[in-house]
């Protein structure tokens, strides 16, 4: 496993919607650091399930995450992420919604890796993680809110496995259960790794969030203050980049649409990322 510690560099530099979980874990004191640009935009949303053109021209989000991971011990790491976002509804007529701008919820983690598969040789890598959302302070009663303005906790199994020196895939299942009448979900992740070279590793990601609830935009009682109470779906693909230009500097290039979705803009994104990994032992990620 030692040629690939390049590759578990390329898990933080997906795109950061959510704090996603790893089965690979820095060493202790080392970890990485992430800074990253996301530009969507969404000419059409799904109300309910029906995909339809918005209201108004279209919506616009360009948000900066910063994020990042810290080895506690050979077994446990935790994991930050925080934004700045600037939403805005392009309508020149009729006018549209207000524009946002504001500090994104924040999330917290910690990972407890449970089996390693550099010890136990033919095992894939499981990890355990527990995760809280803490809300930050945006109008979320309007299409072009920030988030859900929602706090509270998730889990998730986390399994993963690098095969034949150069492929690795790993997948999450989880739950989030939040604050502010926002339904609870069940969220899964999936990623495959290759190697294309000793700097270069290509990634393609599958992301799917299936909300509980039953409330959608347009049913009877609804309203904007209610959008939180909606069920939120969204399903999206993803395919990305990350080159390495040194043991410690990686840029990384993803680009994501959503596929399917219930009471989601149907947004296409493109991010930018740039990340540093500090290892005072010079042990990579494992």
């Amino acid at each position: 496993m030692k040629a690939l510690t390049i590759l578990p560099l390329a898990l933080f530099l997906s795109v950061p919607v959510w704090a996603d979980g790893s089965p690979w874990l820095p060493v202790p004191k080392s970890g990485s650091l992430n800074l990253s640009y996301v530009s969507e935009s969404a000419k059409k949303f799904y109300r309910g399930k029906a995909r339809r053109d918005l209201p108004f021209q279209k919506i616009d989000q360009d948000t900066f995450w910063l994020s990042g991971d810290y080895g506690l011990t050979d077994s446990v790491a935790v994991d930050f992420q925080v934004g700045r976002a600037d939403v805005s509804g392009k309508a020149p007529s009729p006018p549209g919604p207000p524009d946002q701008d504001g500090i994104t919820d924040i999330n917290l983690g910690v990972t407890w890796r449970v089996v390693d598969e550099d010890i136990n040789l033919g095992a894939p890598s499981v990890a355990l993680r527990l995760g809280a959302t803490i809300s930050s302070d945006y109008n979320a009663g309007v299409p072009t809110a920030i988030g859900d303005d929602a706090s509270g906790v998730e889990a998730s199994l986390i399994v993963g496995k690098i095969m034949g020196g150069r492929f690795a895939l790993s997948g999450e299942i989880g739950h989030r259960t939040r604050d502010n009448k926002v339904p609870d979900e069940t969220f899964l992740n999936a990623k495959a790794f290759l190697v294309a070279s000793p700097r270069l590793i290509l990634n393609a990601q599958y992301h799917n969030t299936m909300a509980g609830g039953s409330l959608d935009i347009g049913d009877p009682g609804f309203n904007f203050g209610r959008f939180p109470e909606t069920t939120e779906d969204i399903e999206r693909i993803g395919l990305g980049a990350t080159f390495n230009a040194t043991p410690q500097l990686g840029f990384g290039l993803n680009w994501f649409t959503v596929i399917d979705g219930r009471n989601t803009a149907d947004f296409d994104a493109i991010a930018a990322t740039v990340s540093y990994t500090f290892d005072v032992y010079q042990a990579g990620r494992r």
